[in-house]
């Protein structure tokens, strides 16, 4: 399997480079000698002939699609062909709406860096002012309202994204560092400018979003319709794993936003410096502008604080262990550099909003580096300099997602400036990337979070019987499996996929839906080898054990909760919540705003996980047991310049139980 993935890699690559040089010839050999399904679903997921799109574009298509139909069956090639023929109308709507957005911002004045922060907080404000959700109704069921939470927060999402598009764009054409302050007047009408340059790059997001979406296999072009406008229908590839995707960016966000979080190591270094930061901090800009820090509502700045800090995970605590033991002691460094620099910023927007009339520009004042390292190296931090830069993004990027990843900006040798509105809130999550550059913290994070797996599954009433076995034939390594679980007359056969990174993009979400997909195909491997091969059950596990076994399970385990509940060629995929209902059993728990249980719903009691109930668990995930949504779907219409795009979306269930008091749900 490794050698078929490496070969088509390499197809790929010559492909890659017969477009770039516009040798269609070469482009169609090259094709022909390995025309195989793997070539074709590479060609689409490394949106080859999107990045090499080219007035030749047609004929290429034409030799695909000619390679496509000696491949595939006719209901594939169909949706294949779709795709191709959907590429040029995509290009030519992409092409229109990024010449809008460059128009808009054409005659923006000259800004510092500064001036343009301040122009983006202002145009962000005004979307944000109108994003507001309110307490639920008292005919709404929980369910429905953490839709509604959870819709207003995509689109919040999607207004930051557009918006540090806009600005990133703008960054290359608009930024002087001579550039004279704005009049009030002037500045007023770039503040409308970039307003509107933020809704023109909510379209060219969309545009990249829907190309991503159907490239990486979330959406497929079931019917494109020619025209004025040209339309495009699209449908999920895979209604389950997109439904459970959604599901599970809901159940993060309800979390974070109304229920007890479990106690971490991480989150209590942090609340050590968190009071005496936050007053330092105050105290520096409200210095800065001559007034009195104490007038500033601290309680309201801690819980904010508190917000930021819920985020913290089981995936910080494993991924400390895992530092240590690569030879790493700098996630100490890493993880309070973050929060400092997050916890000025919040000081700074609290003293601009408490004295507008003496803190007009808040982004002119650098966030002081020296402060940061004196905090974070009161507590042993070292290197806080060279984290600060690791931490920070310098406009323009080459991505706008770099913002949504490091929303801190260097903006000169020793000044950071904060996104103010522009912080996704994903702190921790650029702390776990900077974290895992380089291998050995990756593969000591792998084993650690298998120890957790497997500690938790002996603390249940299972047994671990195995770990980290090879699986041989003739003497040669057919493949291996990291745990052997049994209960009762069932053995799972697992394999444990431990996946740290923000996935934040269809292309993120789409890497780690390899690393899955690769997992599930060992498990699978694994499991048929078991069967076929009895004594080396017994050899592993001892006869009477053995015996014992009635049922093979392949399963995947995994710490990334956006894929728990899916399946892939017939292998279950498990996070934590799917964990939980196999060892402890499970249920849903309703609660009121001050976290007190007013009623449980028990989906399953740890006495009656059987087999059978087990192996139901597998299929059926306490989350799409929950949800407002069915597997049945209808279409919005996004208009695109010139091109109307039919996306699904889910429909809502008609059995949902009204009796429950609608506030925040566990599971």
């Amino acid at each position: 399997m490794d050698a078929e993935r490496k070969q088509t890699y390499k197809t790929v690559k010559q492909l890659r480079s017969a477009l770039a040089e516009g040798d269609s010839q070469r482009f169609q050999r090259t094709l022909a000698t390995q025309p195989t399904l793997s070539l074709l679903k590479a060609i689409r997921e490394q949106k080859l002939l999107v990045k090499n799109y080219a007035a030749e574009h047609e004929p290429v298509v034409e030799i695909v699609r000619t390679v496509a139909s000696t491949v595939l069956s006719p209901e594939e090639l169909a949706e294949y062909s779709n795709y191709l023929s959907f590429i040029g109308p995509w290009q030519k709507s992409k092409e229109h709406s990024e010449a809008r957005l460059k128009s808009c911002l054409n005659n923006f004045p000259k800004v510092s860096i500064e001036e343009l922060l301040q122009i983006f907080d202002k145009a962000l404000d005004r979307f944000f002012s109108k994003l507001t959700i309110g307490a639920p109704k008292e005919d709404q069921t929980v369910a429905d309202y953490e839709k509604c939470i959870h819709d207003r927060n995509g689109i919040a999402n999607d207004v930051l994204f557009a918006a540090l598009r806009a600005l990133n764009y703008a960054s290359r054409k608009v930024v002087d560092p001579s550039a004279r302050k704005l009049s009030p007047s002037t500045r007023l009408s770039s503040i409308r400018r970039f307003y509107k340059a933020i809704q023109l790059a909510s379209e060219v997001n969309s545009l990249d979003w829907v190309m991503d979406s159907v490239s990486y296999g979330d959406l497929v072009v079931s019917k494109l319709q020619t025209g004025s406008p040209i339309e495009a229908r699209l449908e999920y590839a895979d209604k389950k794993r997109s439904l459970m995707l959604n599901l599970a960016i809901r159940r993060k966000l309800i979390g974070v936003m109304h229920l007890p979080r479990n106690e971490r190591y991480v989150r209590e270094m942090l609340k050590a410096s968190e009071t005496s930061v936050l007053t330092e901090a105050l105290e520096f800009y409200a210095g800065f502008v001559g007034e009195n820090p104490r007038q500033i509502d601290m309680e309201s700045l801690l819980r904010q604080s508190s917000a930021r800090l819920a985020q913290v995970e089981a995936e910080d605590d494993l991924l400390v262990v895992a530092s240590a033991r690569a030879g790493k002691q700098d996630h100490a460094t890493y993880y309070l550099t973050s929060m400092c620099l997050t916890w000025f910023g919040m000081a700074a927007d609290a003293v601009q909003k408490a004295f507008p009339r003496s803190f007009r520009r808040r982004t002119s004042v650098p966030i002081p580096s020296s402060l940061i390292e004196s905090a974070v190296s009161s507590v042993g931090g070292k290197q806080v300099a060279e984290t600060i830069k690791a931490l920070s993004s310098t406009l323009p990027t080459k991505s706008h997602h770099d913002l949504v990843r490091r929303p801190f900006l260097s903006v000169s040798e020793d000044d950071t400036l904060w996104l103010l509105n522009g912080d996704p809130e994903l702190w921790n999550l650029k702390v776990r990337e900077a974290l895992l550059s380089g291998g050995k913290v990756g593969d000591a994070y792998g084993h650690v979070w298998e120890e957790f797996l497997a500690k938790s599954f002996e603390d249940s009433d299972w047994q671990l019987i195995g770990r980290n076995k090879r699986l041989r034939v003739a003497g040669q390594t057919a493949t291996e499996v990291d745990l052997l679980l049994k209960k009762n007359d069932l053995l799972l056969v697992v394999e444990v996929k431990a996946l740290i990174g923000s996935n934040i993009t269809c292309y993120d979400h789409w890497r780690s839906r390899q690393t899955i997909e690769w997992g599930c195909r060992q498990a699978a491997a694994a499991a048929e080898f078991i069967k076929s091969n009895k004594n080396w059950l017994v050899s592993v596990a001892g006869k009477q054990l053995a015996e014992e076994v009635h049922h093979i399970q392949p399963l995947v385990l995994t710490n990334n909760d956006l894929l728990d509940g899916w399946q892939f060629e017939g292998v279950p995929v498990m996070g934590e919540v799917g964990r939980k209902a196999i060892t402890t059993g499970a249920k849903v728990d309703y609660t009121d705003q001050s976290g007190r249980v007013v009623s449980t719903r028990w989906i399953t009691k740890k006495e009656e996980l059987t087999t059978d109930r087990i192996l139901w668990s597998l299929q059926n995930p306490v989350e799409l047991l929950i949800a407002p949504e069915s597997l049945e779907t209808s279409h919005r219409v996004l208009k695109l310049g010139d091109f109307a795009v039919l996306t699904p979306q889910f429909d809502l269930r008609d059995d949902l139980d009204e009796s429950v008091p609608a506030i925040a749900v566990s599971s």
